[in-house]
């Protein structure tokens, strides 16, 4: 019986049903493992879900080629994320509903953040001044920053919590 995956050698796991696996062959199965026991032969849905726009392409670290990323929703290694960037950009884009990471902010919608930030960048201005020995700056400076210190400890930043 030939591997379910690959289609070229031969399946020498899942052959008698074991575990719920499809018949793999020692190559897919080190790459596979477990995971396709979870979808099984028919991974129908999920492999539709994360089909790529085009099928060409292999990637240059672990040899997996597009086409089996399509037929299994599973990438050989890190470095397919790269090789594939552009075909794998839309199936993110539909997953996640955008491709850059914004990262997350618990508080305030990131504007808790955008004051300390300033805060900082403030502070090394301050220390500029006084070096410099403008204190007129100094002065405003200093009270921006007590500014920003008091809308920060009284969550007072427009933030939620």
């Amino acid at each position: 019986m030939l591997c379910s995956h690959c289609h070229n050698k031969e399946a020498t796991h899942g052959v008698d049903g074991e575990d719920g696996l499809p018949p793999l062959c020692d190559d897919c199965f080190a790459r596979l493992g477990e995971a396709a026991g979870y979808f099984g032969s028919d991974a129908g849905l999920f492999v539709s879900f994360m089909q790529p726009e085009t099928s060409e392409g292999v990637c240059p670290a672990c040899g997996t080629a597009l086409s089996d990323y399509a037929r299994t929703g599973l990438l050989g290694c890190a470095e397919c994320y790269e090789a594939f960037r552009e075909q794998l950009r839309p199936a993110v884009r539909r997953i996640h509903g955008r491709t850059v990471h914004t990262g997350k902010h618990p508080c305030g919608d990131g504007k808790m953040y955008e004051l300390l930030d300033e805060r900082k960048r403030l502070r090394g201005e301050l220390e500029r001044a006084v070096r410099e020995k403008r204190m007129k700056d100094a002065e405003r400076i200093n009270r921006d920053i007590r500014d920003i210190s008091r809308m920060l400890y009284r969550d007072d930043y427009g933030g939620e919590g």
